[in-house]
């Protein structure tokens, strides 16, 4: 769904650009359709952390995982309750984290043998006995758009090796534990038929823990980024998530609490990143043939998906009078090479798009997910503006950076 080329003129005329900009619409519509498959259903908040986004998950009643403790925090103040929050450290508890999150009774779901053990150590030395806690298993195989966010198999740092289940109950054994949950993420960019057999080796995993209440099916869910091929349909997942939860339940003669927790569907469609054409530019590869670049204030520094995954994001312009569609590199303004839009396995991807002019403007879609969660100073740009737009009303959810906001934290 493109955003309105009024809807663009208006909020570049208001807020500046560089600016992200999030249409609660499809928000509501994506948080919707992703309900309607599981009994639980937590959002992976590292897709985007904004307050507003947070704010509406709240008050659709879904619930947080959340991969730092500064996150958990963020979500508490957020309006979220302890009980809906789950601390997912893949690798390693930072310093304190354990002791934390026990202290405040935030669920924990370790991803390694190491944090397992480390949270045994808390609970003992704090003198208490039979807590409740989580692993987070690598089941030997994983998935994603990228290698770089493929978390599962033997080269994923993620997850406890699915042959490492009889130590996990000697960790527990020896500390007092209650493995109560159990929970598995491989990575996005799976399809239905894939998420039925991992979402298998989950269940099978699962009836190796007596005192399990909660299982936990990750998230992966896929999202298209192309907007000529149709979204996939997750409808069929439901009956998937049925399944395992009746064989959950009959094998345990008890109640289960079948979850899963999505990040990148929930919100990658709703964000889109507004930018202006600042100039044109050509060479000539080694054939002599002419290489056109559009130049925007679009940088990897606001969106670094293209540079660190090659990820494809629609884009298109808007201005009156553009040109005629021909083979255009979009990049931006960062010093390296890699600063390009249009690019894939590192190389710059031509893309046939209309001819635009400096002043018109950009606008980058799918930048919902791990777009402003990701951006940073880098040449010293200021984080930019991040705005919600509800029906006719728009709310700017976080002001443009100064230079001044940047040097604040600086020794001087």
């Amino acid at each position: 769904m493109k955003i309105d080329q009024a809807d663009v003129r208006d909020i570049a005329r208001e807020f500046g650009t560089p600016v992200y900009v999030y249409s609660l619409k499809i928000l509501r519509e994506s948080i919707a359709e992703i309900k309607a498959l599981a009994p639980v259903v937590r959002y992976a908040m590292k897709a985007s952390s904004n307050s507003a986004i947070l704010k509406e998950m709240l008050n659709q009643g879904i619930k947080i995982d959340a991969v730092s403790v500064l996150e958990v925090q963020r979500a508490l103040r957020a309006g979220f309750q302890v009980k809906d929050v789950c601390f997912t450290s893949d690798v390693f508890f930072s310093a304190g984290d354990a002791e934390y999150c026990i202290q405040n009774k935030i669920m924990c779901n370790c991803g390694t043998l190491g944090m397992l053990e480390e949270y045994g150590r808390t609970v003992q030395k704090r003198g208490a006995g039979g807590e409740a806690v989580s692993i987070r298993i690598n089941p030997g195989e994983g998935t994603g758009h990228s290698k770089k966010t493929n978390t599962g198999g033997p080269y994923s740092k993620h997850g406890i090796w699915h042959e490492n289940l009889d130590e996990v109950k000697r960790i527990a054994k020896q500390y007092g534990l209650r493995i109560t949950g159990v929970h598995q993420h491989i990575g996005s960019g799976g399809d239905l038929e894939h998420l039925k057999r991992i979402t298998h080796r989950l269940e099978e995993f699962a009836k190796q823990f007596e005192a399990v209440e909660t299982v936990n099916f990750g998230g992966g869910l896929p999202y298209e980024y192309h907007p000529d091929r149709p979204q996939v349909d997750l409808s069929g997942y439901q009956p998937i998530l049925e399944e395992r939860l009746k064989n959950l339940e009959a094998h345990f003669g008890r109640k289960i609490t079948c979850e899963i927790e999505p990040g990148r569907r929930f919100v990658a469609g709703c964000g889109y990143l507004l930018g202006e054409v600042r100039a044109l530019n050509h060479t000539f590869d080694e054939t002599g043939k002419q290489l056109d670049y559009v130049l925007v204030n679009v940088g990897f520094c606001h969106l670094i998906r293209p540079m660190a995954y090659g990820s494809y994001h629609p884009i298109w312009f808007v201005g009156d009078d553009l040109g005629p569609e021909q083979d255009l590199i979009v990049a931006g303004p960062v010093c390296e090479s890699g600063d390009v839009l249009t690019q894939k396995d590192e190389e710059p991807l031509p893309r046939k798009l209309p001819l635009p002019k400096p002043g018109d403007l950009i606008v980058i879609g799918g930048a919902g997910a791990y777009g402003f969660a990701m951006s940073s100073n880098y040449n010293t740009q200021p984080l930019i503006p991040e705005v919600m737009v509800d029906g006719n009303q728009l709310q700017l959810a976080r002001r443009r950076q100064t230079l001044d906001d940047i040097l604040r934290e600086e020794i001087p």
